[in-house]
This record gives structure tokens, sequence and C-alpha cells, in this order.
């Protein structure tokens, strides 16, 4: 019996502190990283590894919940958002969709980073000190609600860096982002997350979003 409580408060010791490395990871990099620009290569794959798709493109994030996600290759498409709405631009398809920031929060990856209120309203955070020998601090958020897209996020960060994110998503694919030539803390204006839709595209949702 006291060979069992013994094991039962050693484990508990080791969650405890497990939770809060990882806890202490995520809220370093928060409080360090006001807002960031960086490149980065986009790799989608089935849970068995083979590649459905391939990317590049550029992020822009200033806290909180300002962000642009461009994708440049193979095809253009922008995520913008000012903080309350959220702008889709499909280029080739010449459309925008619109929508409002707070139905999309859980499963947007940018807004994710953009606060950690975000993830600590989505997601438990787990951490993941053996995931890699690689160096990185690696942590796992896993969705508390089931109707989540991505049911799981793992996050690798060096000294406060973002570098990768690798998000498991409900259909069965993996997405990574790895991240490179970031910078920290640059000074945005507000109107760069504005967007106004190019003439003769087509609009799908109130323009009155706001």
């Amino acid at each position: 019996m006291i060979k069992s409580s013994f094991f039962g408060i050693f484990f508990l010791i080791l969650f405890i502190s497990s939770w809060t490395h990882a806890n202490q990871t995520l809220d370093s990099f928060y409080q360090s990283t006001r807002s960031l620009q960086a490149n980065f290569t986009q790799t989608i794959r089935t849970t068995r590894g083979k590649v459905i798709e391939q990317s590049t493109g550029k992020l822009l994030l200033d806290r909180p919940d300002k962000f642009i996600l461009e994708y440049i290759a193979p095809a253009e498409q922008k995520y913008i958002s000012n903080g309350k709405t959220i702008w889709i631009y499909d280029v080739e398809l010449e459309q925008v969709s619109i929508k409002n920031i707070s139905d999309n929060v859980g499963d947007s990856p940018a807004l994710l980073l953009s606060s950690n209120k975000n993830i600590y309203r989505h997601y438990d955070v787990n951490d993941l000190k053996n995931f890699k020998d690689d160096g990185l601090d690696w942590v796992e958020l896993r969705a508390k609600q089931e109707e989540m897209i991505f049911e799981k996020v793992i996050l690798a960060f060096a000294d406060k860096e973002l570098k990768k994110m690798i998000m498991y998503d409900s259909f069965g694919q993996v997405t990574q982002l790895n991240f490179s030539n970031m910078t920290v803390n640059i000074p945005f204006s507000s109107r760069q997350f504005n967007f106004v839709p190019p003439e003769g595209v087509d609009i799908m949702g109130s323009e009155n979003v706001q």
C-alpha cells in the first residue's frame, strides 16, 4: 500500500513538472514575442507519411489576433485578420471569403500563435521532452472538443523562437510548417492588417463583419 502510494505521488509529481515546463515554454514565447515575420515551408502528409502537398509562404503576426498568412507557391492564397475579421483571398479563383474571427479561433494555426488565451481555451498543454533528440523544446496541444479540426498540434521552440508547427487534423492528414528567417518584435501598422477585396472578385460572406 505504501509502495503504491509512493509511485502514485511520484508520477503525479512528474506530470505536474511536465505540465509546468510546457506552460512555461509557451508563456515564454508569448511574452518575448509581441510580433513576428517569417518565411515558412509547409508539407501535408497522410498519417502513413505520403506527401500530399508542399507549399511556401510567409507569415506576419501582431498580437493580439492580427496576422497575414500568405501562401506564395504553388498557388497564391492569403489569410488576413485585423483582430475582428478574417479575409480569405484565393488569387487564382478570384474569390474572397469573409468570416468573423470568433468563429475560427480554435481551428486557425495563425490565431493559435497570436494569443496564448486561444490555446488554453481550446487545448490541453503537455510537454514532449523525448519527442525528438534535436535540442528543441517540444510542446503538445490536444483539443478539448471533439469537433475541432485539429485534434493535436505540436510546437517546437529554440531559445523562445518558434521553429516548427505540426498539426494533426480530423481528416487523417498531418501538416508541418518549418519557419525560417524569423524576425521578432517588429513595429507593424494596424492598417497593414486591413484588407480591401480587389475589384471584380467574388465575395462570400458579409463585408459588414467587423
